[in-house]
This record gives structure tokens, C-alpha cells and sequence, in this order.
């Protein structure tokens, strides 16, 4: 199982963004049809098939988008396990690669003067 399971840090980050993206995208979108009038397409038709559109998936969007949300933290968070993750892999191999140091030898007793 473990030759199959991968994760690339960038593909996380792209994927936050494209979150975050298309949450503020579908806020804009909602926005943008509660803006719609008579003032704005001169058609009374159209103009209330965008109300009614906009009443309609006004609190659905607010949930997708607050789930969205929601779900960016929790990625953030993960991301975030993952680097530290492997930030401790690394410098737990920096540490075992190192040398480790070799004692130096004890000192030699030297001969004193005139001893034999």
C-alpha cells in the first residue's frame, strides 16, 4: 500500500486555490444576478427568472460556499501535517547521515625523566 499513496505539497496548493476561487466565485455569481433589474436587461421575463433564480439558490450557494470554506481549512491544516511531516523525515535523516564523531584516544602515559 505504500508504493501507491502520495502526496505532492504543489498539487495541495493548487487545490486550496481552486477553492478558494470558486467559493468567491459563486458568491460573486449570486451577486452579481441580485444586481439584475429592469434597469439592467429591459426585460421584465428575464429579470424575474433572475430573481427567482437568485431566491432560489441563494442560501444553497451560501452553503456550498461555507462548505468550500470550511473544507480549505481543513486542507490547510493537512498541508501543513504534511510539511512538518516531512520536514522531520529530513532532518531525522540529516541527523543519521551525519558521522558520527570517533573518540579521540586516551592520552599516553610519557615516560617521566630518569624512570625506566
Amino acid at each position: 500500500m505504500g508504493d501507491h499513496f502520495k502526496v505532492e505539497v504543489q498539487d495541495l496548493d493548487r487545490l486550496l486555490k481552486q477553492l478558494h476561487d470558486s467559493q468567491d466565485d459563486m458568491r460573486k455569481a449570486l451577486g452579481a444576478l441580485k444586481d439584475v433589474g429592469p434597469k439592467s436587461t429591459g426585460s421584465e421575463a428575464l429579470d424575474n427568472a433572475c430573481d427567482e433564480f437568485h431566491d432560489s439558490w441563494d442560501n444553497a450557494i451560501g452553503k456550498i460556499a461555507d462548505g468550500t470554506a470550511q473544507i480549505e481549512e481543513k486542507l490547510k491544516a493537512t498541508k501543513h501535517n504534511y510539511e512538518a511531516t516531512e520536514q522531520a523525515i529530513r532532518d531525522a535523516m540529516t541527523q543519521g547521515a551525519a558521522p558520527k564523531p570517533t573518540p579521540s584516544p586516551a592520552p599516553q602515559e610519557r615516560p617521566t625523566a630518569g624512570a625506566r
